[in-house]
């Protein structure tokens, strides 16, 4: 998906004017009041915390891309395991438990 396949995010702004008029017109505030600076203000706010929020926020694709060098390592990590953990063939592990038998037996018999 490129940059251009992108929705583009939502703006909340239109709506927020149109909040902002309905509460003006519902408590007759006039354009000369002063509440109204609280309420640029409150956007400064918010504008400032969405950038913020946006910045620190890593993308879908940089949260895929992580994972896909998350998985790869532990594909490499499992392989080289494998590898060091060699089992034992059959017949080796028969003649060590018999010299183990015959050793204790000799042991045994010396004491």
């Amino acid at each position: 998906m490129s940059a251009s396949d992108k929705p583009p995010p939502p703006d909340f702004d239109e709506d927020l004017l149109q909040a902002v008029a309905k509460w003006r017109e519902q408590h007759k505030i006039k354009d000369d009041d002063a509440i109204l600076l609280l309420v640029d203000l409150f956007r400064i706010h918010q504008t400032h915390w969405d950038e913020m929020r946006r910045r620190q926020m890593p993308s879908l694709d940089e949260f895929r891309a992580d994972m896909a060098v998350l998985t790869e390592a532990t594909k490499t990590l499992k392989e080289k395991a494998l590898k060091q953990a060699r089992a034992v063939d059959l017949p080796a592990a028969i003649f060590a438990a018999l010299a183990a038998l015959l050793a204790g037996f000799l042991i045994g018999k010396a004491l």
